[in-house]
């Protein structure tokens, strides 16, 4: 059958309504059922009972609705900014098949089932649905309100892989064959945008529960609630840059952060005065150590009562006042910041708050805060953030209390929502969300996942509203959905607890961030919680920092944070000088980074780029490199391997757990004395029993429910009697694993003594035994909130003996180069061919980093803050063996006025052949640019040819640099 006619818009109906959502126009059916319209947008048919609807937004981008008839929803869209526009269509309608061709897709229907199949202009298929009842829909009621329950099923090829959907602490990153719940929790992301290797992405416009599974059936999506139906968008691109562009366009571009964002971090749990604050930073200067910005968490706040011990926290709760006595005058800390040691504040903030706040009390006379308590307080409830008088009021507050004495930057912390104690398991969070009923927009069965959009959405349109030449916004969230990056919000991976493994997970999860479309993400550098015993003082865990902060400096952007450990660089000057040596190496390398760092910044708002990058982004046809879940690309030239393994301080495998046979109660039962308190200090007697196996994962068996006389899990102690004998001699290792605190009795002396809040950790002690000798044996522990672990466990003196005997760690580190071109070892200079391994050892301060071929990599001077010596040379290096560019970017680095223009670009072109370095024209202008800069090029050396240096005093004007061949 020969093509239909080209159908242009004008004089077709749309398919929209006001709202964004699709209407059912009437059609006539043909013999088979099928029923089809042309729409001013697309085109719209009727199968089965579905309504189906394809939109076109705009090149490679298409909408699919599908529904029972009507939607069931008048509410716009949170994530898609863009809007279907009138398209001009070519159809081919066949007998079995209906095929449209618009803005470089063509989409086939099959007549008998409506399945979909996408294929780029070339006809090379991307994406399809399953042949058979590729969407299922069924009509629902959740409270009170008509919805969908859905599942959406899709075909894939078998050599494709799939990236994306934010960060579920994996240490895999490719979802093929994988299954993932998409809930929010503290320490995971959910952004509903996937990305495949045959350059499509997919994005699901729904916000309840949903999960992704890919097995022999094929990759389907489910959703809890989907009020409109099935809802995506398929984005087509030339490349893996090309879908990111194209997700972009459909939710937004990311805004520039201010310069000064992608220096370092400096955090902890946290400062507690304006004194110590300020102290931190005037160390960092006097030291010379690199720092931008200094963070203020939680409980930095005041307010109009003070108890006997001070504020009463849960009332003050996040009210966005400080508190008079330990902060007198955050005016003047901020001065002082700014003006004298040139640092930026960037301060937390919560969605909770507390009732003895103006905050509370203006929201609650317009019913904008949600019933349920807040965990972590009595008095502090959750704001309506769905609600634009809610943000309106949110921000009224923050500005007042923070922004205006000079605040630089926000941190939204429990955005995910957080409302009960159990952050990390999805069923509680999600449960803890539903409980709070009802938003401005609807039920949160159906806006479970979204409420971190929203909310960072009210303080990025409140700081906007000064106008385009106003501060830059900045807010680090603890959650993240689709089209966050609009409103200058990041995300960070949560309340993670330190571990090689956890370390691990995190560069595949911040490679999955960034493949959902996000440019910017960031973690705990060091790992939130640290359960080594002696903290700080551990070498096991500064070796594992060290590495952490190796990967840190190759994130967008620079963190440390965390809690139990002190970690600010200089403390381990003395206490542990290569530790010290490899941190202060590691934040210089970051800053003599920022020009490379912030002309990527550009890419990311200008294209849509992403600079920390799964392979698959710029190797998406080298199938070995799809896998690697530790190695990434960050912009064009690196390629970064973090260290994942301990090689200094080997980790020990975990101490068995003592034998029942070793454990007698008083009486001379097997086992110990176990007895459970309510209360975390023994307060109320609850129940008593023989323990045999003192292994416990509460609420799981031995033990099963919760614990008879327990009212719950959280807020329990318990304590174990009896004796213990040794099972041979010689010198034992005889310890406790506890998640929060636990104490150690043997022969009624102290041993172990870990009394405090904290994740699971084995703190131990060792004596010499006989075999035969009975030990008097107690333990105590109390339980607060979140994991639930209580072991004891030893060592014999056969075991130690056989760990002694290990082998050392294999020091060397292997990386596999991706085969499209050479590349150079950062540290040596040494050029390798790609599409092999290449292995040494790395000391501590080293770790595998390696620059492309081809790669001009811009570096600035060693400074301690962002705007230091901004009149400095620069260094061009130049990695040869295939031709180059790259593109420096300049502006203010503070405001929004490169928005109507005011910013420069300077193109370098490397011509590999003619050894030629061309430096373009200047493009552009802004107040304050530095007309003239020294460059000093470097050509890096390869085998048989010596490095060269020119130097170029650079005034704006084209310059062309030849080198000797």
């Amino acid at each position: 059958m020969f093509p239909a006619p080209a159908f242009a818009a004008s004089g077709a109906p749309t398919a929209l309504d006001a709202a964004g959502q699709m209407r059912a126009l009437p059609m006539d059916a043909g013999p088979d059922g099928f029923a089809w319209r042309r729409v001013a947008e697309g085109l719209q048919f009727r199968v089965g009972g579905l309504t189906k609807s394809l939109l076109f937004y705009g090149h490679g981008l298409v909408r699919v609705t599908a529904h029972l008839g009507e939607a069931c929803t008048t509410q716009p869209s949170l994530v898609v900014v863009a809007r279907a526009r009138p398209v001009a269509i070519d159809v081919d309608d066949a007998k079995d098949r209906l095929t449209l061709s618009a803005l470089g897709l063509r989409v086939s229907v099959d007549k008998r089932s409506g399945a979909l199949a996408f294929s780029g202009a070339d006809g090379r298929l991307l994406l399809r649905e399953r042949d058979t009842a590729p969407t299922e829909l069924k009509r629902v009621d959740i409270d009170g309100s008509p919805t969908y329950r859905l599942a959406q099923t899709f075909t894939l090829t078998p050599d494709e892989s799939l990236y994306g959907l934010g960060q579920y602490n994996e240490p895999y990153m490719d979802y093929r064959g994988r299954e993932v719940l998409m809930v929010q929790t503290n320490i995971g992301i959910v952004v509903p945008f996937m990305v495949s290797t045959r350059r499509w992405g997919l994005l699901w416009d729904v916000y309840s529960k949903m999960s992704f599974s890919d097995g022999p059936q094929g990759a389907s999506f489910r959703a809890e609630s989907a009020p409109a139906g099935a809802d995506y968008y398929v984005v087509a691109g030339a490349d893996m840059d090309g879908v990111m562009a194209g997700y972009r366009t459909l939710t937004g571009a990311a805004p520039m952060f201010p310069k000064a964002a992608f220096g370092l971090y400096m955090s902890k749990e946290r400062y507690q005065t304006q004194q110590q604050l300020l102290e931190v930073v005037r160390r960092f200067r006097a030291e010379h150590i690199p720092l931008d910005t200094i963070v203020q968490d939680w409980q930095y706040w005041g307010g109009e009562k003070d108890g006997p011990n001070g504020p009463e926290w849960d009332g003050q709760w996040s009210g966005m006042v400080w508190d008079r006595e330990r902060y007198p005058d955050p005016a003047a800390m901020t001065r002082e910041l700014h003006t004298k040691l040139h640092t930026q504040l960037m301060v937390s903030i919560w969605p909770s708050i507390g009732n003895d706040t103006a905050l509370a009390r203006e929201l609650d006379a317009k019913q904008l805060r949600f019933e349920p308590l807040h965990w972590i307080s009595k008095k502090a409830r959750i704001y309506d953030a769905f609600s634009p008088e809610g943000r309106r009021i949110y921000f009224k507050h923050v500005k007042r209390g923070l922004l205006d004495v000079g605040v630089d930057a926000l941190w939204m912390d429990g955005t995910e929502v957080e409302v009960g104690g159990a952050a990390h398991d999805p069923g509680e969070v999600e449960a803890d969300i539903k409980r709070l009923g009802r938003n401005a927009l609807g039920d949160f069965t159906r806006y479970l996942n979204v409420y971190s959009l929203v909310t960072t959405r009210g303080v990025y349109e409140g700081q906007r509203a000064a106008g385009p030449g106003g501060k830059r916004a900045l807010t680090l969230t603890r959650s993240a959905w689709a089209g966050q990056q609009r409103y200058a919000a990041l995300p960070w991976s949560g309340d993670t607890t330190a571990s090689w493994a956890v370390l691990r997970q995190q560069i595949a999860g911040g490679l999955n961030v960034g493949m959902a479309g996000l440019p910017y993400w960031s973690q705990d550098t060091g790992g939130f919680f640290v359960n080594y015993a002696g903290g700080e003082r551990n070498p096991a865990w500064r070796e594992l920092y060290a590495r952490w902060n190796q990967f840190g400096i190759f994130n967008p952007v620079y963190r440390i944070h965390g809690t139990n450990v002190e970690r600010e660089p200089y403390l381990f000057k003395t206490l542990d000088p290569e530790v010290y040596g490899s941190l202060l190496g590691a934040a210089r390398l970051r800053y003599q980074l920022l020009p490379y760092l912030y002309s990527l910044a550009w890419r990311s708002t200008q294209e849509g780029y992403i600079m920390m990058r799964g392979l698959a982004m710029d190797f998406p046809d080298q199938p070995a490199l799809r896998k690697l879940d530790d190695t990434y690309m960050f912009g064009p030239a690196f390629l970064v391997q973090p260290i994942t393994r301990p090689i200094f301080h080997p980790e020990l495998p975990p101490p068995a757990t003592v034998p029942p046979t070793q454990l007698r109660t008083p009486d001379g039962q097997a086992g110990l004395v176990l007895e459970y308190f309510e209360g975390m200090a023994f307060e109320k007697p609850a129940s008593r029993t023989v323990d045999t196996v003192i292994d416990h994962r509460w609420p799981d068996p031995p033990l099963g429910s919760i614990p008879p006389g327990l009212a719950s899990l959280n807020n329990f102690s318990a304590r174990w009697t009896g004796t213990l004998t040794a099972s041979e001699s010689g010198e034992h290792e005889i310890g406790v694993e506890g998640d929060d605190g636990f104490r150690l009795w043997l022969d009624d002396q102290l041993v172990v003594d870990d009394w405090a809040v904290g994740g699971a950790r084995f703190n131990s002690h060792r004596l010499a035994l006989r075999e035969g000798q009975v030990l008097k044996l107690r333990i105590d522990y109390f339980q607060a909130g979140g994991g639930r672990v209580l072991r004891l466990a030893w060592r014999t003196p056969g075991q130690l003996r056989t760990l002694a005997a290990q082998p050392k760690p294999d020091p060397r580190q292997a990386t596999l180069l991706p085969a499209s071109s050479d590349w150079f070892d950062f540290w040596t200079g040494e050029r390798h061919a790609g599409g092999r391994s290449v292995e040494r050892s790395y000391a501590l301060d080293e770790f595998p980093l390696f620059v492309r071929a081809g790669a001009i990599v811009p570096l600035g001077p060693v400074v301690e803050y962002a705007g230091q010596s901004p009149d400095a040379p620069w260094e061009i290096r130049i990695y040869p063996g295939a031709d180059g560019r790259f593109t420096l970017y300049e502006d203010d680095g503070e405001t929004y006025r490169y928005e109507r223009g005011e910013r420069a670009t300077t193109t370098l072109r490397w011509d590999d052949a003619r050894r030629t370095l061309h430096v373009d024209a200047r493009q552009g202008h802004y107040p304050g640019l530095l007309t003239r800069r020294t460059l000093n090029v470097r050509l890096m050396a390869v085998p048989g040819q010596a490095e060269q240096a020119r130097t170029v005093d650079y005034q704006g004007k084209a310059v062309e640099l030849r080198f000797a061949p």
